[in-house]
This record gives C-alpha cells, sequence and structure tokens, in this order.
C-alpha cells in the first residue's frame, strides 16, 4: 500500500533548482545581520589590528601591485605567513574600492551570508530537504557565525570553502565520475589554501569514500577516481608551494606559520598560568625568544619555533593527558572567550554594554548542542550511517588538531556549520518522533470511542 507521504509533492531542496525566493530570503536575512554586527562592533571607519591587519597589509600589497608581501615601499619583502586565498580575494575588492577596511568587512559578511546556502544543500543531499532547510536558517542566525563576520580574518571563508567541498564530495559519490573527482580535489586545494589544516582533509574524504565507491565502481575505477582527486588537490596548491620554494628558498606547502603556531599554543607561559591553559599566547615567541628569531628568515623561524614547541612538550609528556583536556575544554566551551589581545568591539560599541548582561553564545550552545549531540547518536544508528558520517568525521579531525595546537572558537569556527548541521538532524529525528507519537495516541483514542 502506498503511503501518503510518498505521493505527496515536496518542496524543492536548496540548490535543486527549486524557487530562488526562499533561499534570497535566507541569504538576506544572513547578510543583514553579519552586516549590521560589522557596523556595530567596527564601523564604517574600523582600522584593522593583530591579525586582521596582517590580512589587510597583504592584501593592500597585492592591489597595488607590490606581490604577496609584508613592508612598504623598499621595505617590502615576500611572505608565506599568512595562507593565500583571502588575502588575493580582498585585494580584487581593494582595487576597486581602495583601501576602504570597511568595505573588506562586507565583502567578508557577503562570503559568510553565503554558508547557510550551501549548508542547506548540503543538508539535504545527506539528510533530506527538511534538515537542509533547518540547518540553513540556523547558520543564517548562528551567533558564532555572525561574530566572526566583524574582523578580517581566514575562518569565515574557510568555512565557506569547506561546506562546498562537502558537498562535492558528497555528490561525487552519488554520482562517480573521473571529473567529479578532479573537481572535488580542486575544492578540497582551495580549501588548503584558505586554511593550513585542510591539506590532510582529502585523505579524511578519501578514507570515507573508499568503502562506498566499491558498490557502485569496479576497483580499478576506483582507484584511478581516488587518484584524480588528490592530483585535483596538487594543482591548485602545487603552484602556491613552488612559488615560496623560489622566493623563500625553502619547502612551504602553504604557510611558514604551523611552527609559530605550535610554540604559542606549548610554551611555559601558557601552561604555568592556569587562566591560559589550553590556550594560545605569543609572548613567550615574541619576548624570551625574540634574539633568536632576529636574521633569520620565515622558515628559518618557523623551524625554530617547532623545535623549541617540540622541545616543550618532550619536557612535559607526563602531563600531555592535562594539556588535551585543558585545549579540548577550551575548544568545546559553551560560552564567549575573551581574547588576549584586546576588546573585540570599538570603542563606545552599544555591543560592549550587551555582552556584559548577555551572553549568546551561552545560551545558543545550550539549545543546539543537545539537539547535536542526538543527530549524531540518530546518524551512527541510522541505516544510511556510514554515508551521513562524513560531517562527524570532520569535526572529530578539528577536535584532534586542538589537541596538538590551542583550544579556541576560533578554531572550532570552520566546524560550526556542521554541528548545526548535526542538530537539525537530531530536530527533525525528535519531531518526526513527536508526530508519529500524537498520531499514535489518535488512532488509540479514536479505537477505543468506536468499541
Amino acid at each position: 500500500m502506498i503511503q501518503r507521504a510518498d505521493i505527496t509533492p515536496r518542496r524543492p531542496a536548496a540548490g535543486s533548482g527549486g524557487a530562488a525566493g526562499p533561499w534570497l530570503l535566507m541569504f538576506a536575512v544572513a547578510f543583514a545581520l553579519r552586516a549590521a554586527y560589522a557596523w556595530l562592533a567596527a564601523g564604517p571607519g574600523a582600522t584593522p589590528y593583530s591579525d586582521p591587519a596582517e590580512y589587510d597589509a597583504v592584501a593592500w600589497n597585492l592591489a597595488r601591485g607590490a606581490g604577496f608581501s609584508f613592508g612598504t615601499g623598499s621595505g617590502a619583502y615576500p611572505t608565506a605567513f599568512v595562507p593565500p586565498l583571502l588575502p588575493w580575494l580582498v585585494s580584487l575588492v581593494y582595487r576597486v574600492a581602495g583601501h576602504q577596511y570597511f568595505v573588506a568587512l562586507l565583502f567578508q559578511c557577503f562570503i559568510g551570508a553565503l554558508i547557510p546556502i550551501v549548508l542547506a544543500s548540503l543538508g539535504a543531499a545527506v539528510f533530506g530537504g527538511n534538515v537542509g532547510r533547518t540547518a540553513g536558517w540556523l547558520a543564517a542566525v548562528h551567533p558564532l557565525l555572525i561574530f566572526f563576520c566583524g574582523y578580517l580574518l581566514t575562518e569565515t571563508l574557510f568555512c565557506l570553502v569547506l561546506v562546498v567541498a562537502l558537498l562535492a564530495s558528497v555528490e561525487w559519490i552519488k554520482t562517480p565520475r573521473p571529473g567529479r573527482a578532479l573537481g572535488v580535489g580542486l575544492l578540497w586545494g582551495l580549501a588548503t589554501l584558505a586554511r593550513p589544516p585542510a591539506l590532510l582533509l582529502p585523505l579524511v574524504v578519501l578514507g570515507w569514500a573508499w568503502a562506498p565507491l566499491g558498490l557502485t565502481i569496479a576497483t580499478r575505477d576506483r582507484i584511478r577516481q581516488c587518484a584524480f582527486l588528490l592530483l585535483g588537490v596538487a594543482l591548485v596548491v602545487g603552484p602556491w608551494t613552488l612559488r615560496n620554494a623560489a622566493v623563500l628558498h625553502a619547502f612551504v606547502p602553504v604557510t611558514t606559520g604551523g611552527g609559530r603556531a605550535l610554540l604559542d599554543s606549548n610554551n611555559p607561559i601558557v601552561w604555568g598560568d592556569p587562566r591560559l591553559r589550553g590556550g594560545a599566547d605569543s609572548r613567550y615567541a615574541l619576548e624570551t625568544l625574540s634574539g633568536e628569531f632576529r636574521g633569520r628568515t620565515e622558515p628559518q623561524a618557523d623551524a625554530l619555533a617547532r623545535a623549541h614547541a617540540m622541545e616543550f612538550l618532550r619536557a612535559h609528556s607526563s602531563q600531555w593527558p592535562a594539556m588535551a583536556l585543558a585545549k579540548l575544554g577550551r575548544f568545546w566551551r559553551l560560552g564567549a572567550e575573551v581574547g588576549t589581545n584586546g576588546g573585540w568591539q570599538r570603542s563606545g560599541s552599544p555591543l560592549i554594554a550587551i555582552a556584559r548582561r548577555i551572553d549568546p553564545l551561552l545560551l545558543w550552545s545550550l539549545v543546539i548542542f543537545p539537539l547535536a549531540l542526538w543527530g549524531g547518536v540518530r546518524t551512527l544508528r541510522g541505516p544510511r550511517r556510514w554515508f551521513q558520517s562524513l560531517a562527524l568525521l570532520i569535526i572529530l579531525y578539528f577536535t584532534l588538531g586542538s589537541v596538538v595546537f590551542w583550544g579556541s572558537l576560533r578554531l572550532r569556527l570552520p566546524i560550526e556549520p556542521l554541528v548545526v548541521l548535526l542538530a537539525a538532524a537530531g530536530f527533525e529525528d525528535l519531531r518526526r518522533r513527536a508526530r508519529s507519537s500524537a498520531s499514535g495516541l489518535r488512532v488509540i483514542e479514536g479505537r477505543r470511542k468506536a468499541s
């Protein structure tokens, strides 16, 4: 007997060619919230500081023809300290609008507003249209995703490219073709140029894809398509690696910041202060070791920083479990954190008073995290658990990365869309159960009355 749900027309999912109205509305809401936050937090006269100042400086040098470099005039020097994708995109904005930092922030808001749309498509492809729509709207109003759009950082762009690459990976598994495998590799290459931690993610995707590919194609073709994926990554990342070798005279796959990041999170200052444990602090590198870094090239300084970090870790090997717990605690914290490099809002911003009274992220987490946990449990127990487990694998990958480096909301941001996706899956599962339970009760009551 055909059930009614099987013949009832369904609304097209995001990205399936349906009416554009709902998705334009989702984008408009997401962009308005992000632009409003950027206006209130930074203001139209904003100037960059800390990490955003580095991305801004490289972007402006690119825009005015000085290359991928730090410094100005005769003091400019080539660099690979920051990943290239964000500065390059912002440089295109600067070429049109001039060196207007707030315009770059609005561009960041535009990028962030695309994330809910792509996430809705990913949710529809993996879990179904209802989950996709719910995930998209949750991402549109997510306080953490909104927050980071107010600062010129790589995480928002990385979020977008990561979700696009995941969507392409899922579609490739559904209809495996060599051309699609190559395209997936190209997207993962772009994700790597957005943030270096993505460099190993193609291997995670290949491990996930190996079994389902074997259900539809022969082993020989399966190996060939996996090779095409890796080729796509190499075609995107390879030219940048060759550029680094030419200008820095060293093998630098993406950036020269890995060793420094490892040292900032594994040093005596961070571990010696209970308030900083599990986080990162650059004072050890900038103050204690400044003399050792002076006069060295970027690759040499990065190698030295990595050596000092490894020396610290070897000397404290008995405390690794405590270090890991401290980092995981910061990584998966429920509420907001106060940065060590100054306030996040401009002086006089009305958001400062609001932040003292309420923590939107804490309220959000208390609702979303239980739903995400339930969605994860249902995913692992469902009939399509292997196909739907990709989000869980990516979340695990970044969680383990925080144990190596440090825990922070900034490093967690790239997987927040996937947490939202699991929360949407959990919500839809609970809603279906509630509807089934209510329907069953009505049937029983009707039978009792009839009797």
